[in-house]
């Protein structure tokens, strides 16, 4: 390890920057069923991604019946996989995207640790992921120093897109506001105003804006235009500016499904949870003065004391439009209906090649480049089924990610575009032919829109009975992506137990507060003609927006 590694912590861990406990266990010294409890409730979680999964989990291992419905036909959402036949009658397994597992995913990760097989690690590190453009130097975060306030420090002198002439031309005053996070104050002052309005606004060069932030906003699988400010700067407080952790990233060796799904799966059977795959669930109903009736498309009714809705934004949407007696009593959940919590279309398009990238390349890379291409993951140089593929043919395994994409566009249209994209950043891939290919548009990431937080419901809700989970549902901690999606799982099912005498499960994060927030919070108690002009041109009311319409086009 280099020494870089246990100083940065140490003066980190002297600045407050550890894992903080969002929410301590509470309840019952033991976690199995209370001695006073009238009965185990019934318990319907309505999908099976890593929300649904992370709830049942800890339901399950109190012994409280849990059914999870999920609509296809194995677990996984948007981390799941599906088999597919190569022409060489080779069968793959293709994930739904790449993710990487960062290390402060502190939740999601001790879900995991159920399941890890020891001493073997489940995730392995993926080594440096480098931001590349046509135009500029690479950026490589991840070997910036793990922890702040030096790997900001490190960032503001290595990077070769903020150089000291540049950084004097910053407005520092509203430059704060990236380094201050407190969750009341940001979302106050800057959920009303776009990420892009605000990096213009604190005038940093192109250069920086476009390797260091565009980057960024498009990495949550939303456009800088249409993202909220507020969010932008609570997702860079989560991944950089308060992650004691560092930028690494890690992943399985193996695909998904056999790494992840298939031992979760046995594991939630072996502690008497039932998985009802292939069960799309079209509404529900309550009875005030009796169970939940839980409608599934099969034609069958599933009958539960809980319900936990813990499906992506579009389908919670659907669900709860045609579940009237179950919006009544919350307008949060109205508003989720009215305007789903959905953010612009991607698109992952997995090439095999007849021959391979140059050996420099690294495994995962992020694109700068205004454009469709995104990120670029090579899984023949990590993944087991892709590698093994690879050394007995010489050829590639080549992801390509766009996270944010024209409504509308064709799967096959975008990924050859983005394949023509590649082309042109290495150039070597113009000699390579397609063995197969597989390309598909997803719809289903969350959105982050401008002036959409206060609205967005979080894991409560005000019907009795029903809890939310997902990577769309407001957490009052740090949190994003899959980490969000466990946290909020965790969550949910820890207001279940909590209602039934249950012990909790306690719940993880970085620490809430950014390393400047109490002066950023000093500085907008004075009067400052540049704030009053950035919030008044974002104050169109929410509802006046529209969709988020992405700029970019293939």
């Amino acid at each position: 390890m280099s020494a870089r590694v246990p100083v940065s912590r140490l003066v980190g861990r002297m600045m407050g920057m550890r894992p903080y406990l969002a929410s301590a266990p509470s309840g019952p010294a033991t976690a199995g069923p209370p001695a006073a409890a009238a009965g185990r409730p019934r318990v319907v979680v309505i999908g099976g991604g890593i929300a649904g999964a992370s709830a049942a989990v800890v339901l399950a291992e109190r012994g409280i019946p849990v059914v999870i419905c999920e609509a296809a036909d194995r677990l996984g959402g948007r981390l799941g996989a599906h088999p597919r036949t190569l022409p060489d009658g080779t069968l793959q397994w293709v994930d739904h995207g790449f993710h990487g597992f960062f290390r402060q995913y502190y939740n999601w990760r001790r879900i995991l640790g159920r399941i890890s097989a020891e001493p073997e690690p489940l995730l392995h590190p993926l080594g440096s992921y480098p931001v590349t453009s046509a135009r500029w130097p690479d950026e490589e975060f991840d070997r910036l120093p793990p922890t702040p306030p030096l790997s900001i420090l490190a960032l503001t002198f290595r990077s070769p897109s903020l150089r000291l002439r540049d950084l004097a031309r910053v407005d520092h005053t509203i430059g704060l506001s990236l380094l201050g996070f407190d969750a009341g104050q940001t979302y106050a002052h800057l959920d009303q105003v776009s990420a892009e309005q605000l990096l213009a606004a604190v005038r940093l060069p192109e250069r920086a804006r476009v390797m260091l932030f565009n980057v960024f906003a498009h990495s949550f699988f939303n456009d800088a235009a249409s993202m909220s400010a507020a969010e932008m700067v609570a997702m860079f407080h989560f991944y950089f500016l308060a992650n004691p952790e560092g930028l690494g990233m890690d992943a399985p060796h193996a695909d998904y499904q056999s790494a992840i799904w298939t031992p979760l799966a046995r594991y939630l059977r072996q502690r008497g949870a039932q998985l009802r795959t292939g069960t799309a669930v079209t509404g529900i109903d309550r009875d005030p003065a009796g169970p939940w009736q839980i409608r599934a498309g099969t034609g069958a009714t599933l009958t539960a004391d809980e319900v936990l809705l813990a499906t992506d934004a579009g389908t919670a949407a659907r669900i709860l439009g045609a579940s009237p007696d179950a919006t009544s009593g919350d307008q949060r959940l109205a508003a989720v209906v009215a305007r789903p919590r959905t953010g612009p279309p991607y698109a992952v398009a997995r090439y095999w090649l007849d021959g391979d990238v140059r050996p420099e390349r690294a495994q995962f890379t992020s694109i700068a480049d205004p454009g469709i291409l995104d990120s670029v993951t090579l899984y023949h140089r990590f993944e087991t089924g892709a590698r093994s593929w690879h050394e007995r043919t010489g050829g590639s395994v080549v992801e390509l990610h766009a996270y944010a994409c024209p409504p509308g566009a064709a799967a096959a249209e975008l990924g050859a575009a983005m394949l023509a994209e590649l082309g042109q950043l290495w150039p070597e891939t113009r000699r390579l032919h397609r063995v197969d290919q597989h390309c598909q548009v997803g719809t289903d990431a969350a959105g982050f829109p401008v002036g959409g937080h206060a609205a967005t419901p979080g894991v409560r809700t005000d019907v009795p009975g029903l809890t939310l989970a997902g990577d769309w549902v407001a957490t009052p901690f740090p949190s994003a992506l899959m980490e969000r999606a466990a946290a909020t799982g965790i969550g949910a099912a820890n207001v279940i137990l909590a209602a039934h005498g249950y012990r909790t499960e306690p719940v993880w994060s970085v620490p809430p507060r950014g390393i400047l927030a109490g002066r950023w919070a000093a500085s907008m108690r004075r009067p400052d003609q540049r704030w009053t002009a950035l919030r008044e041109s974002g104050q169109r009311e929410p509802d006046q927006r529209g969709p988020a319409q992405p700029a970019r086009t293939p």
